[in-house]
């Protein structure tokens, strides 16, 4: 029973580009938005960067920006990954400590490029001069790029949101409860 679980848990966590985990941190609010702060490039971007690319002096650099207790950052394009997540998060103090709510998704760009080019190939696919036939050939055709274009979404998004991860992990310094109900460090 426990393996179809863990089974469950890894299609969850693999197979679906989207995360969504709540830190537990002992630093104070102030102190995580300024560890995330020297790591984030607030500035407006111009047309040019956002066209040509981005680049900054900071370490594990990522743009965005903070609103209150809310930030929306991304990590800064140092490739042609177009498919680094978008990290929507929310410090909020707690009794013991600071939870820092965090959503990692796709772009929206990335999410409608998908969109069309799964509309796009299903057209081709089905699509036979002016009659549309579903011939073995398309039909095969259709569900290979459809299959190539999910797994290479899915790939690229948990690559970056490992990275994204570990940032995390290192910046926030997460706690996790145990069994005698006392928060201990995680590595």
């Amino acid at each position: 029973m426990e393996s179809t679980n863990t089974i469950g848990q890894i299609i969850k966590t693999y197979a679906v580009p989207y995360y969504r985990h709540t830190y537990h941190s002992k630093l104070s609010a102030e102190e995580i938005r300024e560890r995330l702060l020297q790591h984030i490039d607030t500035r407006e971007e111009s047309f040019v960067t956002k066209i040509f690319g981005n680049t900054s002096s900071k370490k594990d650099s990522y743009k965005g920006k903070f609103e209150g207790n809310s930030f929306k950052i991304q990590r800064i394009k140092k490739g042609k990954n177009s498919n680094r997540p978008v990290i929507l998060g929310e410090v909020t103090a707690a009794v013991n400590t600071t939870q820092v709510a965090v959503v990692m998704r796709l772009p929206y760009l990335s999410l409608l490029s998908l969109i069309v080019w799964f509309g796009v190939l299903i057209y081709i696919g089905l699509e036979d001069g002016n009659t549309i036939t579903l011939t073995e050939f398309n039909i095969y055709f259709v569900l290979f790029m459809v299959c190539f274009a999910y797994l290479v979404t899915t790939i690229s998004y948990n690559y970056e949101a490992a990275k994204t991860k570990k940032f995390l992990k290192r910046v926030l310094q997460p706690v996790s409860l145990n069994n005698q109900s006392d928060w201990i460090i995680r590595n």
